[in-house]
């Protein structure tokens, strides 16, 4: 007749599986249920308190407990071989640290509120334990990472806003004069420019800077002394020495027109020195 072994499995409330202890016996070194009974963990070995001390251990409790008798087959030396290692694996997730209860009486504590363990450092859990109410370093789990502060928006800077500039204020040439009315001057036969003349015409070169959009009329005269034809052409080389001498002071010569009056035109009687002196000239007009 073949005999089944049953796996000892370990109940927070244990005294159904295990008589109350001798009443000599000191049990303050293990872990009792309401019934006084002590608690055995997964493995058949008594749950030890934190009051345990070799003086307080029980002799029961402590005895090694014996492998089930099975029929033996060729496999059971290695399985037994490997049963430690198995068994180290299995335990080295679990922290050896104290916990302590989180509250919720998902696992058995001490009389300080710390969760008992096995003999393997799991913790022992209570009939109220839950996946919701476990402890991850109880189970082994990887407990975890408090999520990183979302940092707070940096809020784009405002764009800077500039007032538009003051318009400049507007700025109204200088009123140009027109220059005093010319009058050149020569000597008898000459169409050489005085220092005077040349005075007055550099007025007339500033004014024709200003002002574009004026033209000069530049006309030469004799006094009625030698022959008509002569004094044409005098009259015409003065006219063109004047138009000259502005050309040299940057005024354009096509915004002039020179020309000869010859001794046609006198200002003054031409029987005395200072009437013919007088009509020895050059005029300017300004046309616009």
């Amino acid at each position: 007749m073949k005999t089944k072994l049953l796996p000892l499995i370990a109940f927070v409330s244990a005294a159904a599986m295990m008589p109350a202890a001798n009443a000599a016996e000191d049990t303050s070194g293990y872990v009792t249920d309401a019934n006084g009974a002590i608690v055995k963990d997964s493995s058949g070995q008594c749950v030890r308190s934190s009051a345990w001390t070799p003086e307080k251990a029980i002799a029961s409790c402590e005895a090694k407990t014996a492998a089930p008798a099975a029929a033996a087959t060729t496999e059971a030396p290695a399985m037994t071989a490997a049963a430690p290692a198995a068994a180290a694996a299995a335990a080295s997730k679990y922290t050896s640290e104290t916990i302590m209860d989180n509250g919720m009486g998902a696992y058995v504590v001490d009389s300080q509120g710390r969760i008992v363990r096995d003999s393997m450092n799991r913790c022992v859990r209570s009939t109220k334990w839950s996946k919701d109410s476990a402890i991850a370093k109880c189970e082994g789990w990887e407990e975890e990472k408090p999520a990183a502060p979302t940092p707070a928006p940096v809020a784009a800077p405002k764009p800077e806003i500039k007032p538009f500039p003051a318009p400049a204020p507007e700025v109204k040439p200088m009123p140009v004069n027109e220059p005093i009315h010319f009058q050149g001057f020569f000597d008898f036969d000459s169409n050489n420019l005085n220092a005077k003349a040349k005075t007055q015409l550099n007025d007339y070169a500033d004014y024709m800077k200003a002002v574009d959009d004026v033209t000069l009329k530049i006309t030469g005269h004799t006094d009625s002394v030698g022959a008509k034809a002569y004094n044409q052409a005098l009259s015409e080389r003065r006219a063109s020495a004047v138009k000259t001498y502005l050309e040299e002071q940057g005024i354009a010569g096509d915004r002039m027109t020179a020309i000869g009056m010859g001794e046609s035109s006198p200002i003054a009687s031409n029987k005395t020195k200072d009437g013919r002196a007088q009509n020895r000239r050059v005029e300017i007009e300004i046309v616009k």
